[in-house]
């Protein structure tokens, strides 16, 4: 199909359905300071309502919609997914769960995160900021942040049921509550469980979460808040870059066990009406089994049996001091601190069993500041600056935001940012491919904005940026092991319309331009098309009854395996529709058909790819 058809298509369709759940999307920017005047640069968040109109069964089905996202599902809900932001790697994004990272460096993936430890049914907002917040967050966070908040209390609902049911044979539950303890704090409880048994691999995935917090309620000078939060699964598929169930040649699954436990705690302190503090604390741990039982040598070599099993604890304490100077500056202070302790045992079948195992500590300790000025009363400028220490690896991150409002319909903004990526613990210290003299992978990124409410029905956003990332790490198969010397620079375009056509219809589309320029002829990254375009439409036929329909459209990319080498993969247009009915007051029935259109294109070389699914949910809601 015609890209430059398929995208006018998208922009011009003309469609009779509405909205009733609005796919709601606005803008501010990560800081440390807690106040509107630091509200400069983009981010989009997506909310509760807009994540149930969607009838997600997956993270990858959420961000999919959000430009800048490039998503690639290996073997469906249970395989491995990779996202990309703005062209950075997936290991370049920081994910946090109730603001506690878990990001995992022990891993052969560089970090990246498994978005399948997160059941969506579980989650108040998803928040993606672009651009490198090091500044903010210290190390890994290269091209962006994906926050994901799980659910709160609400005041008018005492608990939250839904079951679902679908294709593969796949079937899922979630219970939330909340009560008040003696009108002093607030406890939640969430549990949620999902299975996918199907014939093939990659659909075999089974995980169960829990998520619990008690925070305080009615102390405006103070607040408290304890979290915990576990998730465990089971997965089987078969490995990356085995050619999947067309082509593999070891018809035996990877297999995958993990676990994910985090505990925070938190108090924000008002001390004067000009004076804040904030002290954090958090311990997360993941741990992870995988037996993987090799790839068949194709045009590139084999990839031997290996059996291994990781641990990764992450310690951090942060703490953070607002003082309000004027009425239009505001200044922030702080430090944090950082221990990491990773370990892997792996064993490696060469025709004869060889251990690879590796235990590494880390520390880092960070100072850092940022301040927030009105210089009139349209222009607002935040900078911000840190320091980090890690093992003698002395780095330091800038960060420069402003805003500038034109009229009153018109806004501009422009962000300058440095982010900083510390070697993975794998990358580091794996006996065979493993380097302990890699340098820090590093961003420079730009980033300007253009926001235009055209009618009070009519709004455009227009974003084009820049990211170059310097000495990434790379394997090299002559040195056999891992060194720095790729550099990569990513420039693109992202322009969203949202329009409430009318009373009871709402459109919003989206398109992202990303232009990867490697700097060397021997490399091609995989899995980056250049464009990709949304179309959402909401319709509220009755009070009770909405309907969404979601278009998306994916460019051609680049993608390897084993059997094949190299290979130019098409790209495809898909169709998805959900829809949701409020049976009674506080009980909604929700349909989902995702691919309509039964869409038999690869997102990975030889991987099956689902085709059409349906799945069907009830929900209640008790107060």
């Amino acid at each position: 199909m015609n890209k430059q058809l398929v995208l006018s298509a998208l922009l011009s369709m003309q469609l009779s359905v509405y909205a009733g759940e609005d796919i709601e999307v606005f803008t501010v920017t990560g800081s440390h300071i807690n106040h509107d005047i630091s509200n400069n640069i983009a981010k989009v968040t997506i909310d509760a309502k807009s994540i149930a109109a969607l009838a997600a069964n997956s993270i990858a089905d959420i961000l999919t919609t959000v430009p800048g996202i490039d998503i690639f599902e290996q073997g469906g809900i249970g395989g491995l997914t990779y996202l990309s932001l703005r062209g950075g790697d997936p290991n370049f994004v920081v994910f946090m769960i109730d603001g506690v990272k878990v990001n995992d460096p022990t891993n052969s993936r560089g970090g990246a995160f498994d978005l399948g430890t997160i059941d969506p049914a579980i989650i108040e907002k998803i928040e993606i900021f672009y651009g490198s917040f090091s500044t903010i967050y210290g190390s890994d966070a290269l091209s962006g942040i994906i926050s994901i908040t799980t659910k709160k209390a609400q005041a008018s609902e005492l608990a939250i049921a839904s079951v679902k049911i679908g294709s593969n044979n796949m079937h899922a539950g979630m219970l939330h509550l909340n009560t008040d303890i003696a009108n002093i704090a607030n406890v939640t409880v969430t549990g949620s469980v999902q299975n996918n048994e199907a014939s093939t691999f990659g659909d075999d995935f089974e995980r169960q979460v829990f998520n619990t917090s008690l925070s305080s309620i009615n102390n405006n000078n103070s607040h408290w808040q304890l979290g915990a939060y576990y998730s465990s699964g089971q997965s089987a598929y078969f490995p990356e870059d085995s050619g999947g169930d067309r082509l593999a040649i070891i018809r035996s699954p990877e297999t995958r066990d993990y676990s994910q436990q985090n505990y925070a705690a938190n108090l924000q302190q008002t001390i004067s009406p000009k004076l804040k503090l904030n002290l954090s604390a958090s311990l997360a741990q993941r741990k992870e089994m995988i037996v993987n039982p090799g790839i068949a040598e194709g045009l590139l070599n084999s990839v031997p049996a290996i059996d291994s099993s990781s641990d990764y604890k992450q310690f951090h304490v942060n703490s953070v001091v607002s003082y309000q100077m004027t009425e239009n500056a505001i200044l922030a202070m702080g430090a944090s601190f950082i221990q990491e302790d990773g370990s892997m045992d792996s064993s490696i079948d060469f025709g004869f069993v060889v251990p690879a195992n590796y235990t590494l500590k880390r520390k880092t300790k960070a100072i850092y500041a940022e301040s927030s000025i009105n210089a009139t009363d349209k222009l607002n400028i935040t900078g911000s600056i840190r320091y980090d220490d890690a093992e003698q690896l002395n780095i330091n991150s800038k960060r420069l935001t402003s805003r500038y409002q034109l009229n009153n319909t018109s806004a501009l903004s422009a962000e300058y940012s440095e982010g900083f990526k510390l070697p993975s613990f794998f990358a580091l210290a794996h006996p065979f491919v493993g380097n302990d003299q890699l340098k820090p992978e590093t961003s420079e990124n730009y980033d300007i904005t253009f926001e235009q409410a055209m009618t009070e029905q009519l709004n455009l956003r227009l974003s084009a940026y820049q990211n170059t990332y310097k000495n990434l790490v790379d394997f090299d198969p002559e040195l056999f092991t891992n060194v720095n010397r790729v550099k990569i620079r990513a420039r693109g375009a992202e322009w969203t319309v949202n329009y409430d056509a009318l009373a009871m219809l709402n459109v919003s589309a989206n398109i992202s331009y990303n232009k990867i320029e490697t700097f060397e002829s021997d490399v091609v990254l995989r899995r980056r098309p250049q464009w990709k375009a949304n179309l959402l439409v909401n319709y509220q036929a009755l009070d009770t009854l909405s309907l969404l329909t979601h278009l998306t459209y994916n460019d051609n990319y680049y993608d390897s395996s084993v059997p094949t080498g190299m290979v130019n993969m098409a790209g495809d247009f898909k169709i998805n529709m959900s829809t949701v009915w409020q049976v009674v007051p506080k009980v909604d029935l929700r349909l989902a058909i995702k691919n309509i259109l039964d869409s038999k294109t690869e997102q990975a070389i030889g991987f099956k790819n689902e085709g059409r699914t349906l799945t069907a949910s009830i929900s209640a809601s008790l107060w």
